[in-house]
């Protein structure tokens, strides 16, 4: 029922009008299905396209056909087909580490349509990585096929209307931090109605395993990292009622990166629930949280 009445708010935020036709939760099947074996020359074009248009990438380890594909470990921009392999810059500057030389992994881009087929990963191996730069960078070797891999349980919906959305989030842990959270300051808070720079930040897409914001970067908490725990407040508008209810949940960021590479002005944040909250009074922290079980949640939400 809870997320029954969350997904029909999203559905009105986000100025979705066909509702009738998206099922909440659906689970999608997570099978690794290889689109047609390309020649080495073919995939090369193919990155090298990715490159020139600057398709982002998210790096995950590499799972076994059939098995479920883990969360995000880095993110990073394609510049330059080499010879030797696909140079990178790492977004997530503190990302250096997830992946080093040697490491099996997935890489995943935005879908894309090759030889009347839709792909959106390939696999590949980590030839070096250069944490001394800045940024920081990362050498994939040529990987030998495209792939099609369904990352997602969780269908996500855009946000279209960020007059419908508020977002209060604490850097902060279920039944561990001292907050009491319905009284307690924000460290993030998304309003289209507030005077300072609410018609920057704001709520990119929302499913039922997590959500993703964007915001500008100076006012990015310091001490946010990816795998940081969080606590959100999203309040959805009911038209029926006129006014916003509120959802409590819990997660860890999935992915933190820059919106539109090193130096851009707005930060990506995805969060990924772990937690459904309640409000009570008898709570420490006010909330009352029951853990979401696994097979509800898939990776982040970009």
């Amino acid at each position: 029922m809870f997320d029954a009445a969350w997904w029909a708010s999203v559905s009105l935020a986000a100025g979705i009008s066909a509702a009738a036709g998206f099922l909440l939760g659906r689970a999608g099947g997570r099978s690794v299905a290889p689109a047609k074996d390309l020649p080495l020359a073919a995939s090369a074009l193919f990155l090298k396209d990715l490159a020139a248009r600057g398709v982002a990438l998210d790096i995950c380890q590499f799972v076994a056909e059939g098995e479920p594909v883990g969360d995000t470990l880095a993110r990073c921009m394609p510049k330059t087909l080499e010879p030797d392999g696909l140079v990178c810059e790492l977004l997530d500057s503190a990302a250096s580490g997830v992946a080093g030389p040697g490491a099996r992994i997935l890489c995943f881009f935005a879908p894309q349509r090759v030889d009347g087929r839709k792909v959106n990963a390939f696999e590949t191996v980590v030839a070096s990585v250069d944490a001394v730069a800045e940024p920081p960078r990362m050498l994939l070797a040529l990987p030998a096929r495209l792939l099609t891999i369904a990352r997602r349980r969780h269908a996500r919906k855009r946000v279209n209307d960020q007059r419908f959305v508020r977002v209060r989030l604490w850097l902060a842990e279920p039944d561990v931090s001292p907050l009491h959270f319905p009284v307690a300051a924000p460290d993030i808070w998304i309003n289209a109605y507030d005077e300072q720079h609410g018609e920057e930040n704001a709520v990119t897409n929302i499913s039922a395993g997590g959500l993703a914001l964007e915001m500008r970067t100076g006012l990015v908490p310091g001490k946010l990292r990816h795998g940081s725990p969080v606590v959100l407040k999203c309040s959805l508008f009911q038209f029926r009622e006129k006014q916003f209810k509120p959802y409590w949940y819990a997660g860890l960021v999935r992915g933190l990166s820059t919106v539109g590479g090193p130096g851009g002005t707005l930060t990506r944040i995805a969060v990924g629930f772990t937690h459904v909250g309640a409000p009570d009074d008898m709570a420490p922290q006010g909330i009352a949280w029951t853990e979401k079980k696994m097979n509800e949640i898939q990776g982040d939400s970009r």
